[in-house]
């Protein structure tokens, strides 16, 4: 009879880093790091005191890009 061994915990990112190691989240298994670590829903973002020209400046940067993108540049 075979047993399993508990499955590892995943661990709180170390202070200081931005991300994980891929070979910690391929050890871990991605589905279940995603399951534990990923948002379950959206989050707010609060009003960071842009104008509307610099929230327009952006939005046209961002499409720029997705075009830019969706081109193969």
């Amino acid at each position: 009879m075979e047993t399993k061994k508990p499955l590892e915990p995943i661990p709180p990112m170390r202070r200081g880093a931005n991300s994980y190691r891929p070979e910690d989240i391929l050890r871990w298994g991605v589905e279940r790091f995603l399951d534990e670590v990923a948002p379950k829903e959206p989050f707010m973002i609060p009003d960071l005191g842009f104008t509307e020209e610099e929230n327009r400046r952006m939005d046209e940067i961002l499409r720029e890009e997705r075009q830019a993108t969706a081109d193969g540049l």
